[in-house]
């Protein structure tokens, strides 16, 4: 049961990453910097809850491999090593400074700034949006294909 409820999450989160990248690139600026502005109004973090709550579904989709036992270590280490290293690089393409017309009011946190950042530039960090995407995609197929056995 561990492991169709595992299929089940990680073929909604699958889908979920790719839309996500998908937003960045279909809706435009100036809708994508209304809703940042909306959600940051008067807070210097616009995630704060949702970070709580997707901290427990990590835990709990954790939890649902180890369940499983489908879990196998060096893969499981590999994609966690791969995954932090990627979102690290995916930040270091946030180099340069904003323009005004692109930056939040001050006072701003550093996550604020770089939520500003992201939306004003989507296309800079492209080999890593690249890269996930492709993952995220064979993931995608492979849930279908080899999880749920569509084909």
């Amino acid at each position: 049961m561990a492991l169709l409820w595992l299929k089940i999450l990680m073929t909604i989160f699958t889908l979920q990453g790719l839309i996500k990248f998908a937003v960045f690139f279909l809706v435009p600026y100036k809708a994508r910097r209304k809703q940042l502005d909306k959600s940051y109004v008067g807070k210097q973090s616009a995630t704060t809850k949702f970070d709580i709550v997707i901290l427990f579904v990590l835990v709990l989709l954790t939890l649902l491999l180890f369940i499983s036992e489908r879990m196998e270590y060096l893969s499981f280490i590999t994609g966690l090593y791969i995954g932090m290293t990627l979102i690290q690089v995916y930040f270091h393409q946030f180099n340069k400074i904003l323009p005004e017309d692109k930056a939040p009011e001050a006072p701003y946190s550093p996550i604020k700034l770089m939520s500003y950042g992201i939306q004003a530039f989507p296309k800079k960090p492209w080999k890593e949006l690249l890269l996930m995407a492709l993952l995220l995609g064979w993931g995608l197929f492979k849930l279908l294909k080899d999880g749920f056995h569509l084909w």
